[in-house]
């Protein structure tokens, strides 16, 4: 848990300026870093000699995040943008998505196997992707924005920090994003607590990976699913059925729970693609990086208080009212929601 920390604290610390650099030296060379960062981080997990060489690794792969954080979404917005496919960025976003959710899920069930062996096995085994993803930054075909950008970084932090404060509708959707991922990645990691009390230890697992590919199948058909329903009626009609679902099985918890909050997980594909092309729409071509690690930053930080809350009223109460007090925050999701759509005209955000 220390070097979990470890690894959210160095990506809060790096969030900004690495967004930063992005905007600056452009999108490959940034990704390309990151990957570098990456092979770093699983090469001193996998030596693993002693607590400071995993706090090592841990800072690199807190800079490696910081680094992709912001860049990859900038980079695919840009790309579509250059090829006039932006009324595709959801589609192919969530594309992106349902892979990432796949090798997740499959990294789950095949790490516990490899456990097996050694833990330490599986950090070896985890460097190969690595190496892969390393070789295929060097195939990135940089857009025409991301090449350089002229700014002074202070000019560049100044107007991204402006930006998010005079534009309401991105201000408000970046409030649901912090406030998402904050409760959401913290609840994420707190629910085998909780899933402990309901189901054997080894199916906790098979659940994670239920979750994950639920989770592929929302972003693989997220980009039609916006199309015909809107971001307003996904993001507030969406958010308010599924807490209301997960609300129910988690007041009658039985061993049925982990299974229907894995399945409910199928929204985590449709929101996160509806949010992200919200964002991306609003985000200033010249700072769009730097605005997304802003973003980044205020995620990280909410994830680090709620984390230490979860923890608090579990042992103060129960891992129950945990899980309560992390899903109270779609109340207030659905009202910035509520809000955005509310003052805005809703036929200039459909895709």
């Amino acid at each position: 848990m220390m070097i979990f920390s470890v690894i959210f604290l160095a990506q809060s610390l790096f969030e900004v300026p690495t967004g930063l650099v992005s905007d600056l030296i452009g999108r490959k060379k940034t990704m390309i870093i990151g990957a570098l960062c990456s092979f770093v981080a699983l090469m001193l997990y996998a030596i693993g000699l002693n607590i400071g060489v995993l706090i090592a690794g841990a800072v690199c792969e807190g800079l490696c995040r910081s680094l992709f954080s912001g860049t990859d979404k900038a980079f695919l917005y840009e790309t579509l943008k250059e090829q006039d496919q932006l009324s595709q960025f959801e589609t192919i976003f969530g594309k992106v998505g349902f892979f990432e959710q796949i090798s997740l899920g499959i990294s789950a069930m095949l790490g516990g196997f490899l456990a097996l062996v050694s833990l330490q096995f599986v950090m070896w085994v985890a460097v190969i992707p690595t190496i892969l993803s390393l070789i295929a930054g060097f195939w990135f075909v940089d857009t025409k924005r991301g090449l350089v950008n002229e700014q002074s970084p202070y000019v560049m932090l100044k107007e991204a920090s402006k930006g998010l404060v005079r534009n309401r509708r991105l201000r408000l959707v970046s409030m649901a994003e912090v406030l998402g991922f904050g409760f959401g990645e913290a609840t994420f990691y707190f629910q085998a607590v909780f899933f402990n009390l309901l189901i054997p230890q080894w199916l906790i697992g098979v659940v994670r990976s239920l979750k994950h590919l639920f989770g592929a199948i929302g972003f693989w058909t997220a980009g039609g699913v916006i199309k015909h329903f809107g971001y307003k009626r996904l993001l507030i009609g969406g958010n308010i059925v599924v807490s209301f679902l997960e609300l129910i099985v988690l007041i009658f918890a039985s061993v049925l729970s982990p299974f229907v909050m894995a399945i409910l997980n199928v929204n985590y594909g449709y929101s996160t693609t509806a949010k992200n092309g919200l964002m991306q729409r609003e985000f200033s071509d010249k700072q769009r990086s730097t605005m997304g690690s802003i973003v980044s930053l205020g995620g990280s930080l909410c994830f680090s208080i709620v984390s230490v809350l979860l923890g608090l009223i579990a042992d103060i109460a129960t891992p129950l009212h945990a899980m309560l007090f992390g899903l109270s925050s779609n109340i207030a999701i659905v009202w910035i929601y509520t809000a955005v759509f509310t003052k805005e005209s809703t036929t200039t955000l459909r895709p």
